[in-house]
């Protein structure tokens, strides 16, 4: 037994359930990147620049934000399909990694695969984070900060309104094939 019964019946929408989870998470992502940060450089000596911190801040606010749109599209597919989705999601996490620069800088994968990793926010907001803290390591650096910035922006804006209608469609057809409580209009 899962929450969807309760979040469906929740006199809110799913887009505000899905955002309170979203900052909820946010913060728990927030708290581990800086002990991540903090134990890097205490325990290994990792040296890295904070001379953009704003930029980077911001960078990550972004980052994250055009991963909780991307992330409320899927959560459509969740609605639909229950927990048959989560196989999907663990088919999808590890080539997503890989493809995204997390476990090497995505430049290295050429340009056309690293453009084309660069519709999953992950990828660019990891490589401007690198440029952002190793200013003067020549591996980082697929597109400019400000380019990647502009990128993340308009990636969030796009699935965060692709999520609203998928959301509403994926929650619409579920209720036709009785799939779900109907307990709110």
């Amino acid at each position: 037994a899962g929450n969807l019964t309760l979040y469906i019946a929740a006199p809110s929408s799913l887009m505000a359930i899905l955002l309170g989870m979203a900052v909820g998470g946010l913060l728990m992502t927030t708290t581990r990147a800086v002990a991540i940060i903090v134990a890097g450089w205490l325990l290994f000596g990792v040296q890295f620049s904070l001379e953009y911190w704003g930029l980077l801040l911001l960078t990550f606010v972004i980052t994250m934000a055009a991963l909780y749109g991307m992330g409320m599209v899927f959560a459509s597919v969740f609605l639909l399909w229950g927990r048959e989705a989560w196989h999907l999601s663990n088919l999808l996490q590890e080539p997503i990694y890989l493809a995204s620069g997390f476990y090497f800088p995505v430049k290295a994968l050429g340009y056309w695969a690293a453009t084309t990793a660069s519709l999953i926010p992950l990828t660019l907001g990891l490589d401007a984070m690198c440029q952002l803290l190793f200013p003067a390591n020549p591996t980082f650096g697929f597109l400019r900060v400000d380019l990647e910035i502009g990128i993340l922006v308009v990636l969030g804006i796009v699935f965060i309104v692709a999520s609203k209608f998928a959301l509403e469609y994926m929650e619409r057809r579920a209720r036709q094939e009785g799939r779900l409580t109907e307990r709110r209009r």
